[in-house]
């Protein structure tokens, strides 16, 4: 009788032992997060927050921001080959912060923005060309006057989406320099959310829009936005919301205004605020459609900060910590181990 039970019981402690590491999550707690960030040449200009960027072959331009002085509308070049700044003509138009900015056919282009002293938003479009060293105003965006809006280039075109001005903006708009004047601007499909101080990325000529918040509410959607099918997508969620273990941290990666870059076919967001100053630096993988988290940012907390890639180099610059306003710029390698004190 004794023998009749041993064989079920032992086949049940066998089959409980096959059955339970299946039942447990994967853990991604023992993977090693790497990432370093290294010193580089500090900005040349002044101290500053909410600047604009854009870069033309080896250079990158930073212009325009603010400090509790008000706006600036100058512009200095960071050449990546000699690894120096240099003072270039300013902006011709009002000083302005929370600008956007991009690259289109080797000519840069600036617009909107806000201006504390004067309290105005604006809808302005300059084209600067690196060559004559010469500003040329372009259409203003045919839409409502804003700031804290993303600007970025997606072919031979530059895309404007989101913004406020008192209210946040879900409109986006196409920017085509080589139509005639008055017929510069298109507008494309309405975004999901409306958004202030977002950020994006663009990766195989889609843009991945993020973050930043509307209704005192930090924004938790990923979304998608595809040009060429005038398309807006929305991808999976920046926070903890599956039984997997993947997005278990998920929900550090939301903030605002952080700062986003694109370098070796993944986008990245570092900085910003989200309550209190935050650090994490996360890797996306757009083809998986997720994240991976890299070194956090290794200098003081910062929000409003700027950032560029160039030659393949990714570098964070200037924002601010409450009233302390910042010229210090970090290079980031995303696939080396963490040096402290570099």
């Amino acid at each position: 009788m004794k023998n009749g039970y041993i064989l079920p019981v032992l086949f049940l402690m066998l089959y409980s032992i096959c059955i339970l590491p299946a039942c447990r999550r994967p853990s991604n707690a023992s993977e090693e997060i790497i990432g370093n960030w290294t010193t580089a040449p500090d900005f040349r200009g002044d101290p500053r927050s909410d600047a604009a960027a854009f870069v033309i072959g080896n250079t990158a331009y930073v212009l325009t921001g603010t400090t509790d002085r008000g706006a600036y509308n100058d512009m200095y070049a960071f050449d990546i080959i000699s690894g120096t700044w240099s003072k270039k003509p300013p902006l011709p138009a009002e000083p302005r912060n929370g600008a956007v900015a991009f690259t289109i056919n080797g000519k840069g282009y600036v617009g909107t923005g806000y201006n504390s002293k004067t309290v105005l938003a604006m809808q302005d479009f300059w084209e600067y060309d690196p060559v004559a060293q010469t500003w040329t105003a372009k259409d203003d965006i045919p839409a409502e006057a804003r700031y804290d809006a993303i600007g970025v280039t997606i072919g031979l075109k530059g895309y404007v989406y989101g913004g406020c001005d008192g209210k946040a903006f879900n409109d986006c708009w196409e920017f085509d320099p080589t139509q005639p004047a008055g017929l510069q601007w298109k507008e494309m499909a309405t975004a999901p959310r409306k958004t202030r101080a977002a950020v994006a990325f663009v990766l195989k000529d889609k843009a991945y829009v993020l973050n930043g918040s509307n209704n005192g509410e930090i924004q938790k959607e990923l979304y998608e936005f595809d040009p060429g099918l005038n398309k807006w997508t929305i991808k999976r969620p920046i926070y903890n919301y599956s039984n997997e273990s993947y997005d278990d941290k998920y929900t550090s990666i939301v903030r605002q205004n952080a700062v986003a870059f694109t370098l070796n076919n993944y986008g990245y967001i570092t900085a910003g605020v989200n309550g209190s100053y935050v650090s994490s630096t996360w890797q996306y993988d757009a083809d998986a459609d997720t994240w991976k988290e890299k070194t956090g940012f290794e200098a003081k907390g910062r929000e409003s900060a700027v950032a560029f890639t160039v030659n393949n180099r990714a570098f964070v610059l200037t924002g601010n910590n409450g009233s302390l306003y910042m010229d210090n710029m970090f290079e980031f390698f995303p696939d080396a181990v963490k040096v402290d004190g570099d």
